[in-house]
C-alpha cells in the first residue's frame, strides 16, 4: 500500500503536520509565525514540490479536523486582516516557476491566457460600477484573484506523471484520515479539534450531522485513484488500495449528506470504473470489498441511522417532480436564493457587476451559476463554458484516435466524467467555478486541468510519432 521506501517521507510529511498543528494551537502566537516562516524558506530551498504542496493545502484543507479556513495565517500589516499561509507559498511558488525556461505544452493555454484578461477586465470593470471598500477591499480582492497564479506554476512544477504520482501519495493520506475523522466525529459526537477545546462544537448526533472534512484532498484523491484504475498499469499504486479509496470518498460524501456530492459521486465513479481497464476478477473483487466495508458500516447503529439519513435527504428531491421546487422545504436556491442574485444580474446582464461593491454585497455561493452570472455576466459565463466544452472536446479526441490498448485510452475519459461531475457538484451544492477564488478551491482545480494537460500530451508519445513538447 505505500511501500518501505517511502516511509521517511510519509514520517517527515506527518512531523511537519503535526508540528503545525502544535504551533498554531497550543504555543504563543510568535511561535507559531517563526514556525511557518520556517516552512516557507525550507520549500524555497527544496525541489519535491508535490510533497510541499500537500503539506500547504493541508493548513488550509485541514488535518483531522485541525487547522481549515483562514485558521494558519501571517500578519503582514497593521490594521489589514492576517494572510493565510498558503497564498505565500502560491508567490513562491511562482516565484520558482518563472526561473523554470522551458515551459510545458498546455493545449488550452490561449484560453487561460483570454481568461486571464477577463479577469484584468472584470477589475476594472468593477472600479467603473463601484468600489468604496478602500484598502481592505483591494486586500480582499488581491487575495481572491492571486491563487489563479497556481495555473502557471503547477504545470511548471509538475513536469511528468512521476510528480503527480508523488503528490497523490500525501493526497491520498489525506482522503483517508479525513474519511476517518468524519467517522470518529459521527461515532463519538465530537472531532478530534473538539476533544482538544481548538472549536466549539454542539454536540454531533446521527440523523443531524453535515460534516465534511478535506474538500480539495477528497476531489484530487478521487481523481487520482480513479485515474490509476483507469491507468491500469501495475506497481503504481495497490489496486484494493484504490478501491478502498474510491469507497472512502464517496462514504464521506454519503456520510455529510450533502445530495449533490452523493449523487455526483455516484455518477462519477460508475462511469470512470465503467471506461476503466475492468475484468471480471476485478469486478468481483471491487463488489466484494465494497460490500464488506458497506456491511461492516450497516452494522453500527449511528452510521446506519445516518445513511437513513441521507437517504431521507436524498428522497425529498422527489418532490421537485411534483412542483415544490423547495424540496420538501429542504431547498432555498430555487425560491429564495437564485431569484435575489437574478435580480441583480438582470441590471448588468452582458459583463455582470465585476469585482465591485454590487457583486460582493449580493455574493452567494449556494446559487453558484447564478452568482457566477451575476458577477462575470453572460460574457464570463459563455467563456467559462466554452472553456470546459472545450477542454472536454480535445481530450475525446485523443481517446478516439488512441490506439485500443495504449495505457493512457481510458483515462482521457475520465478527466471527463469527472470534470461534469465537479460542474454537477458546482451547480448544487455550492460554487467552485468562477474568476477568482480561495485556495482551498483554486488548488484542486488546478492540479485537475495541469494533469490532464500533461497525460494529453502524454498521448502523443507514440512510436514513430513526434513528441509535442
Amino acid at each position: 500500500m505505500f511501500g518501505s521506501k517511502y516511509f521517511p517521507d510519509y514520517l517527515r510529511f506527518f512531523l511537519i503536520i503535526v508540528l503545525t498543528v502544535v504551533f498554531t494551537y497550543f504555543t504563543p502566537r510568535i511561535l507559531a509565525v517563526i514556525w511557518y516562516l520556517i516552512l516557507l524558506i525550507w520549500y524555497y530551498r527544496s525541489s519535491d514540490e508535490p510533497f510541499w504542496l500537500v503539506i500547504f493545502l493541508t493548513t488550509t484543507d485541514g488535518f483531522m479536523s485541525f487547522m481549515g479556513l483562514y485558521e494558519v495565517t501571517l500578519p503582514v500589516l497593521p490594521g489589514l486582516p492576517a494572510i493565510e499561509l498558503i497564498q505565500f507559498y502560491i508567490i513562491l511558488s511562482f516565484i520558482k516557476a518563472s526561473r523554470i525556461k522551458a515551459a510545458p505544452y498546455i493545449f488550452f493555454n490561449r484560453l487561460l491566457i483570454l481568461i486571464g484578461l477577463y479577469i484584468i477586465f472584470m477589475i476594472v470593470w468593477g472600479q467603473m460600477m463601484g468600489f468604496s471598500e478602500g484598502i481592505n477591499g483591494y486586500f480582499r480582492l488581491a487575495k481572491l484573484t492571486l491563487p489563479l497564479l497556481l495555473f502557471y506554476s503547477v504545470p511548471r512544477h509538475f513536469r511528468s506523471m512521476a510528480f503527480y504520482e508523488r503528490l497523490l501519495r500525501f493526497i491520498f493520506i489525506l482522503l483517508m484520515t479525513g474519511f476517518i475523522t468524519q467517522l470518529f466525529t459521527l461515532l463519538v459526537g465530537q472531532s478530534p479539534a473538539g476533544l482538544f477545546n481548538v472549536t466549539v462544537e454542539k454536540p454531533v448526533e446521527p440523523g443531524e450531522f453535515r460534516g465534511f472534512y478535506n474538500m480539495a484532498a477528497i476531489l484530487i484523491g478521487l481523481l487520482g485513484a480513479l485515474f490509476y484504475v483507469a491507468y491500469g498499469q501495475k506497481g503504481k499504486f495497490n489496486e484494493v488500495y484504490l478501491y478502498v479509496l474510491i469507497f472512502s470518498a464517496f462514504g464521506m460524501a454519503l456520510l455529510s449528506a450533502t445530495r449533490g456530492w452523493i449523487i455526483s459521486f455516484g455518477l462519477i465513479i460508475l462511469l470512470s470504473l465503467f471506461i476503466g481497464k475492468f475484468k471480471i476478477n476485478r469486478m468481483i473483487g471491487f463488489i466484494i470489498i465494497i460490500g464488506t466495508l458497506s456491511y461492516l458500516g450497516w452494522s453500527n447503529a449511528k452510521i446506519r441511522e445516518q445513511v437513513l439519513f441521507s437517504q431521507e435527504r436524498l428522497e425529498s428531491l422527489g418532490a421537485l417532480t411534483e412542483g415544490d421546487i423547495t424540496a420538501g422545504g429542504t431547498l432555498k436556491r430555487l425560491n429564495v436564493r437564485g431569484p435575489r442574485v437574478m435580480a441583480v444580474w438582470k441590471e448588468n446582464p452582458i459583463f455582470g457587476w465585476g469585482f465591485s461593491d454590487v457583486s460582493r454585497r449580493y455574493n452567494d455561493g449556494h446559487v453558484a451559476n447564478q452568482n457566477l452570472l451575476m458577477a462575470s455576466g453572460v460574457a464570463g459565463v459563455i467563456l467559462l463554458t466554452y472553456f470546459f466544452i472545450y477542454f472536454s472536446i480535445r481530450m475525446i479526441e485523443r481517446y478516439i484516435f488512441l490506439p485500443k490498448h495504449h495505457l493512457l485510452k481510458s483515462t482521457t475519459l475520465v478527466f471527463i466524467v469527472f470534470l461534469w461531475g465537479w460542474v454537477f457538484i458546482h451547480s448544487t451544492s455550492g460554487q467552485h467555478f468562477s474568476y477568482g477564488g480561495i485556495p482551498l478551491l483554486i488548488v484542486p482545480q488546478a492540479v485537475f486541468f495541469s494533469f490532464g494537460a500533461l497525460i494529453y500530451r502524454e498521448t502523443f508519445k507514440l512510436p514513430g510519432r513526434r513528441n509535442i513538447d
